[in-house]
C-alpha cells in the first residue's frame, strides 16, 4: 500500500463524514447499549478486518467501541484506510 499525500486524504475525508482524523489516523467510536453488544461489533469488526486482512486498533471500554486506522508499514493512511473505514461503516450497530 502506498501512503498517501495530504491533497488525496483531504479529498477522501468527505467520504470518511463520520471519522475524525488525528495526525496519521481515522478514529471513530460508537456508544452501546449493552457491554455485550459491544463486544459483538467488535468481533463484527474482526471479521471484515481479517477478510480485508487490514486490521484497526480496536479499543472496548465497557459499552464504548474506539476505532484507530491507519497503516502500520508505510507510517500513515493509504487507500486501504479508507476503505476499512467504509466498510465498518456499513457494519450493522442497531442488532
Amino acid at each position: 500500500m502506498i501512503k498517501l499525500n495530504e491533497p488525496d486524504i483531504v479529498s477522501r475525508m468527505p467520504a470518511a463524514k463520520r471519522w475524525e482524523r488525528l495526525g496519521d489516523m481515522l478514529v471513530r467510536s460508537w456508544q452501546f447499549p449493552s457491554s455485550r453488544r459491544a463486544l459483538e461489533f467488535v468481533n463484527d469488526v474482526a471479521a471484515l478486518a481479517d477478510r480485508l486482512d487490514h486490521h484497526p486498533d480496536i479499543i472496548l471500554s465497557y459499552r464504548t467501541v474506539r476505532l484507530e486506522i491507519s497503516t502500520h508499514a508505510v507510517g500513515g493512511l493509504t487507500e486501504g484506510d479508507f476503505a476499512l473505514a467504509a466498510e465498518v461503516d456499513a457494519l450493522p450497530t442497531d442488532r
